[in-house]
């Protein structure tokens, strides 16, 4: 049972703290939702779970576990759109349709649909550049498995990787957008209420993309380790400008105001993640000085910098790592504190 306050329309709704509703909350997130669902609609098929709900708990949950008709935010999670986008594309990748074995096909279509859902509602460059951060949480988890590279094979165990979208990717290049679209649709209709296994995912994508397995090495993603060398890192203007300006930090250049004056939660993460370790202590400080970033409400730039900031020795930035552990209770913000508070 949650009390709190309630707002929605007749097919969505949302819940929480009556805090919770302002802008840049709750209050942003309601019409996005509601256009999100319509392009779910349009491009899987119709939605068939009645509602969709939000429900934020208190900091210290953990948040979006796969429900069909409700998923649950942590604050930390309220202002990402795409975090909301591909919780709402699991009721068709992963609720309609799931694996019978492993979640690797879920997540594999769930991460696509997200951000063909982006793209829509948001534009292109977005649904890029949240790709872009998809490409680098792929590489920073295949660092960490470098030692125990079987990790990283999908079938039959996927231990120790989410695989994001980066198969559908040189499948879409090689038919087409358009032609994969209807692919996707005609794969939830096929699969519809069904829970399928991979050997079934790859028969039916072989009869429907004649001679696939001649242009895309599945065998390689599938049963190989690491990433396949036709995985295909994303590019758009704005990545490629976020590039740039983190290769130019290690020696010495900060962005300036007007450089990241329309920049939202997104740009800054991938900025910080791309930013070099060998970049002096200074650098970092002058970086928090100039723009505050452990104190932003997005919880996904605070992390990033902290766990960039505490293993360089950024001693003014421990304090910051208590609270967030104090705060925060989501497992992928508690683990990334916590190893960059380990480094100290």
């Amino acid at each position: 049972m949650a009390v709190g306050e309630q707002r929605g329309e007749p097919e969505i709704g949302a819940g929480g703290e009556p805090r919770r509703f302002h802008s840049g909350g709750l209050a942003d997130a309601l019409p996005n939702v509601d256009d999100m669902l319509k392009v779910g609609d349009a491009m899987f098929g119709p939605f068939e779970w009645q509602r969709f709900d939000m429900l934020v708990l208190p900091p210290s949950f953990n948040g979006c576990p796969k429900n069909s008709q409700m998923i649950f935010l942590t604050p930390a999670t309220i202002n990402v759109d795409t975090e909301v986008a591909h919780e709402l594309a699991h009721p068709w990748t992963r609720n309609i349709i799931t694996s019978n074995t492993i979640p690797w096909i879920n997540e594999e279509f769930t991460a696509y649909a997200e951000r063909r859902i982006v793209a829509i509602v948001q534009g292109e460059e977005r649904a890029a550049l949240n790709m872009g951060l998809g490409w680098r949480g792929l590489k920073r988890m295949m660092e960490r498995c470098k030692d125990n590279l079987e990790l990283t094979i999908l079938e039959p165990d996927m231990a120790g990787i989410d695989p994001d979208d980066m198969l559908l990717w040189p499948i879409k290049h090689l038919i087409g957008r358009p032609a994969f679209d209807e692919f996707l649709k005609k794969y939830v209709v096929t699969f519809k209420f069904q829970s399928i296994d991979t050997e079934t995912f790859l028969e039916f994508l072989k009869a429907n993309v004649p001679g696939v397995e001649n242009q895309v090495n599945l065998e390689e993603w599938i049963e190989g380790t690491g990433i396949p060398p036709d995985a295909m890192e994303p590019d758009s203007a704005t990545y490629r400008k976020i590039c740039t300006l983190a290769a130019e930090f290690k020696s010495g250049r900060i962005p300036s105001e007007d450089e990241v004056a329309d920049w939202g939660g997104e740009e800054w993460e991938l900025y910080l993640q791309k930013l070099s370790t060998d970049a002096e202590t200074s650098q970092v400080n002058a970086l928090d000085e100039l723009y505050k970033l452990p104190e932003s409400c997005d919880n996904e730039v605070k992390v990033a910098f902290l766990h960039l900031a505490i293993p360089m020795g950024c001693r003014c930035s421990f304090n910051k790592v208590g609270n967030s552990l104090k705060l925060v209770g989501r497992t992928k913000y508690l683990r990334l504190n916590r190893q960059g508070a380990n480094t100290t």
